[in-house]
Parts: structure tokens; sequence; C-alpha cells
């Protein structure tokens, strides 16, 4: 049996869930030019118009975006075009880039082999440029790159290009991040009061710093629990649910935390309050929204946010380098401590 949809509503196949259409970077030259080269790489390592927005995430292409705005920028400034660059360019550009001090050598590394991969995708866009090879054997090409494979921890090695110009970059050491101590954690409490006697904003504060430290996600997959996920813990006397993972082995999977009792009755009564403020936020289901307007606080607000309350605080010596990341640290290191305990304990019993 066949029916026949007349007008069907298909929109939904087309932006793979989204509810608008994903935002889309292009690049234009200083005098309002289209830059077609590199909007082709863009449009290319977004996936094109059939998975634009599933993978990579936007914020990947947008990241890229910016790299090769620094590039046009640096290339436009000395009359070149991108089929102009040669081995020599490259190199200039590094040396740019290390005296500019905007950027470690690990960053640079990184610009460079997305300016390589944009080359390659740019020579082969135009077979009859002798613009990039990674034939050793090859000659008369304005860029020889080297191709080399990221095997670490990967079933399937990753490629990427490297150049010459690299070899002397050493990848510049980072600190590890260590967890947040008590010490910290309550002065990191205690700092919204230096910034604002607001007590819908300390609280919104309150209850961010609780679900960083008791559920041990990163700071964009907090602010994604739902609204409904906590009153139904509550309710149900049982974990939060639905707690995304974006990042890592498990992205696009759900996770489940028990919060102790005490802290989940702040985090509800924080949820109610903001519902019966702004009726409208239940639809979106989001916990940290706009005091004024009830819809929810974009990504990039959540930096400001935290570096603010910090500078503005009379502990801002006593939290410096602390952020949100270090409640991940503090979650995972309390609950290692936890496990060694339980097994410890249970070893003493069966010996």
């Amino acid at each position: 049996m066949i029916h026949v949809a007349k007008a069907p509503r298909l929109d939904f196949l087309f932006n793979h869930g989204h509810t608008t259409p994903p935002s889309l970077p292009m690049l234009f030259d200083s005098r309002g030019n289209f830059c077609w080269e590199l909007n082709s790489y863009l449009t290319s390592i977004g996936g094109g118009a059939n998975s634009y927005g599933v993978r990579p995430a936007i914020k990947t292409v947008f990241s890229h975006a910016d790299t090769l705005n620094v590039f046009q920028k640096y290339i436009e400034r000395n009359k070149l075009t991108i089929l102009d660059v040669t081995d020599e360019t490259l190199y200039d550009f590094v040396k740019y880039k290390q005296n500019s001090r905007t950027a470690n050598s690990t960053t640079i590394k990184k610009i460079v082999r997305r300016i390589l991969a944009l080359l390659e995708h740019t020579q082969k866009e135009n077979k009859f440029q002798n613009l990039l090879t990674t034939d050793p054997r090859a000659h008369n090409f304005q860029i020889n790159a080297t191709e080399d494979f990221y095997r670490l921890n990967r079933r399937t090695p990753l490629r990427f290009l490297t150049h010459p110009c690299l070899d002397e970059l050493r990848d510049t050491p980072t600190k590890p991040t260590s967890f947040i101590r008590n010490n910290e954690l309550n002065a990191w409490h205690e700092a919204i009061h230096d910034y604002t006697s607001n007590q819908y904003i300390i609280d919104r504060w309150y209850i961010l710093a609780t679900l960083l430290e008791h559920t041990g996600s990163r700071i964009e997959e907090a602010i994604n629990i739902p609204a409904s996920s906590i009153i139904n813990a509550y309710k149900n006397n049982g974990p939060v649910t639905n707690i995304p993972v974006l990042k890592g082995k498990y992205k696009g999977c759900l996770r489940q935390v028990l919060i102790p009792r005490t802290e989940l009755q702040e985090i509800y009564k924080f949820v109610l309050l903001t519902r019966s403020s702004h009726p409208h936020s239940e639809l979106h289901d989001r916990i940290f929204v706009s005091e004024d307007t009830g819809y929810p606080l974009a990504r990039t607000t959540f930096n400001s946010y935290y570096n603010v309350v910090i500078k503005t605080s009379r502990h801002a010596e006593l939290l410096k380098g602390i952020s949100y990341h270090n409640f991940r640290h503090r979650y995972f290191t309390i609950l290692v401590a936890k496990n060694i305990s339980t097994l410890s304990k249970m070893s003493k019993a069966i010996f």
C-alpha cells in the first residue's frame, strides 16, 4: 500500500537535527573580494552541502577559518596570492609568527599544517599549477612538503603534512592541570560576592560550580545538561541522566551521575526559580539562561564570566590559573581515591 504525502516537511533531513541551519564562515580579502581557494577548502573540510554541521563540528570549521584568515592577511600584506606561495613564504611566515609573540611553537606548527592542507587542496583544484608536492623526486614545485602520520592511540593513523620550516620548532611544554583544592574551591564560591550583589547571578555561579564539581563534565557539557534531568533526578531520588559527552572516545554518548542530595536540591531549586521567572525556558530545557530574557547563555559567555568574576575578587591571586577544567580534575581525583579506598577495604576483608 502506498500513501502519498502531498506536502511533506523534510527540511529536518538537510540540517541534521539543528533547529536552525548552522552558520558558515566565508573569507574575503581587505578589498571585499571573495577568496575562492580558501572558501573552497573550508567547504571541503566542512563536509560540503550533504554533511555540513555533522562532522567536523561547526566550531572546528570556524577554527580553520580563523587560521586561514591570519595567513590570508599575511600574504595579502606581502602582495601575494595563494598561488604565489613558496617554501620561502612559509619560512618567512613562521619567523613573522615567532616575532609577533602571538603564538607558541606548538600553535605555529598547527597553523602551518593547516596552511599546508589548504595548499594541497588548492593544488588538487589547480592541476596545471606546480604549487605543492609531497614527492621528494618531483622538481619545479613551489612548495615541497612531507607526508607524515599521527599514530598515538589511534586505530587508523591520521595523515598530515609537515614542512622543513617546522623542523627547528620544539613543542611548548604545558603545565599539567591540577585539581581545585578545598581552599581554592571556597575562594571560588566567595569570588562572586565581590563581583555582584544580584542573588540570581550569585546562585547561577554556585550552581555552575556545583555541577562541574559533582559531574566531572567539561564546561560545554555541563551547560548542556537538560534542566528536566535535574527535576527528574530530584523527584525520583536517582542519578542525573542525559549528561552529554562532547569529546573523546565516547563523544556523542550520554552519561548519568549520582549527585549528593543536598547539592541536587540546590540545583533543583535554581531550575524551578528560572522556570518561574521565565516559563518559556522550559521549551529549550537549559539550566543557565540570561536573567533578563530567559534564553540560553552562549558558550562564549562563560569564559568572560569567570575571567571577570575572578579578576574582581579579593582572591584573584589565589585563583590565578584556576579554570573550569580544574573542577573536572577534582572530580576524577576524588573518584580514583574513593575507588582505591573501596578496593583496599575489600582486600582487607578477604585476607
